[in-house]
């Protein structure tokens, strides 16, 4: 399955406007409704990870699985939310073996990992739509500042 350099260019800009965003938020539902303003799609582990279309981690603990469960009840599950919670459940144990690669999570289980974007959509053309994803090698801090 080849993909046209296009492709990567939107992860990329994608990538480039969510690490500059600077946001106050009172709390993490109204970061979660600026982003949505935004047009960016994002999920909350059932860990409390915070995932972002391209589903990219986008902050990892962002809130304790307690707050993660009502938040959850209230923002609609993705197609990949299964892979996504099963990626956030198994993330220190992946990190060691995938950290700083791209990977594929098809039916909550690795399927293809490679150090860059191409390379690792040329190994997937036998699944169907998998979570594609970068694991980053340190975790991930989002940071925001909540008012008083």
């Amino acid at each position: 399955m080849k993909f046209p350099a296009t492709t990567f260019e939107e992860i990329g800009d994608l990538k480039s406007v969510i690490e500059s965003i600077s946001i106050e938020a009172q709390s993490p539902t109204e970061l979660l409704s600026a982003l949505d303003r935004l047009g960016i799609e994002s999920y909350v582990t059932e860990e409390g990870h915070l995932m972002i279309r391209y589903w990219q981690i986008g902050a990892e603990d962002f809130v304790p699985p307690e707050q993660a469960s009502i938040i959850r009840t209230s923002r609609h599950l993705p197609d990949q939310g299964d892979n996504m919670d099963w990626l956030s459940k198994n993330l220190h144990t992946i990190r060691r073996e995938y950290s700083g690669k791209w990977v594929a999570v098809y039916n909550e289980r690795i399927v293809a990992a490679a150090s860059n974007l191409p390379d690792l959509m040329n190994q997937i053309a036998e699944y169907g739509r998998p979570l594609i994803t970068f694991i980053p090698i340190e975790p991930v801090v989002w940071t925001f500042t909540y008012a008083l």
